[in-house]
């Protein structure tokens, strides 16, 4: 995503992964609607407290575990997806944001 744009993705998104059985592979079962953003748009977002939630590789978080990221109230807010291996964006959690005009 370009900085400043979003989207809503309505198809599930992340863990858990659950096996398709039409084609056999491990896919996406997390939830519907996520909206994206551009990482560096996840103004004041810190890193999970559980450092287990924070993994990845050599270069970022993975997001593979759920959600990396919360608000500086403490609520598991986001998961951001920064490892070099992957394509780079920011998901909030549907139930934990709303809209603002």
């Amino acid at each position: 995503m370009a900085p400043g744009t979003f989207a809503v993705d309505p198809d599930p998104s992340g863990p858990p992964y659950v096996l398709d059985d039409s084609s056999g592979l491990l896919v996406e079962s997390g939830p519907s609607r996520t909206v994206v953003l551009n990482p560096g748009d996840g103004i004041g977002l810190q890193g999970h407290p559980d450092l287990a939630m924070r993994r990845g590789y050599c270069c970022g978080m993975d997001g593979e575990w759920g959600p990396n990221l919360v608000c500086a109230c403490g609520t598991v807010i986001a998961t951001v997806y920064s490892d070099c291996y992957q394509v780079q964006e920011l998901r909030l959690q549907p139930g934990a944001v709303e809209r603002c005009d």
